[in-house]
């Protein structure tokens, strides 16, 4: 379980340090070279990155919209795994401490214990 949450905090960690040098560690450190990452959220087009350079890419935009530029911070509220699979729920704060965006993200994980497929779901 230690190992659990020390996954799930560095997979939070990528989407949240400012420090790209970091981000693109944690990238490493929790996903699989050939990792898919998905979205389709009503109102955005769908979205579809393959490998680590499209999801740094996905996730240093996102990152540098909400978190450097809006003062967000996200938090973890929970997390189930479930043979290879893992749900993670997570929340993103205004500085006031409001909670402006709820999510959860879906993770396939690979025998070597790294995401092979990220689908997020924005509440």
């Amino acid at each position: 379980m230690a190992h659990l949450e020390q996954f799930v905090k560095d997979y939070i960690e990528a989407w949240s340090t400012t420090s790209p040098d970091d981000r693109r560690q944690l990238i490493e450190k929790v996903y699989s070279a050939s990792a898919d990452f998905y979205a389709d959220e009503p109102g955005d087009d769908a979205v579809h990155h393959h490998g680590l350079k499209g999801i740094f890419g996905n996730i240093s935009q996102v990152n540098e919209r909400l978190v450097v530029g809006g003062g967000l911070v996200t938090e973890c509220t929970g997390f189930s795994e479930n043979h290879d699979a893992l749900r993670v729920t997570w929340q993103m704060k205004a500085p006031d401490g409001d909670v402006v965006l709820k999510g959860m993200n879906f993770l396939r994980i690979d025998s070597s214990g790294k995401i092979t497929r990220d689908y997020i779901f924005i509440n």
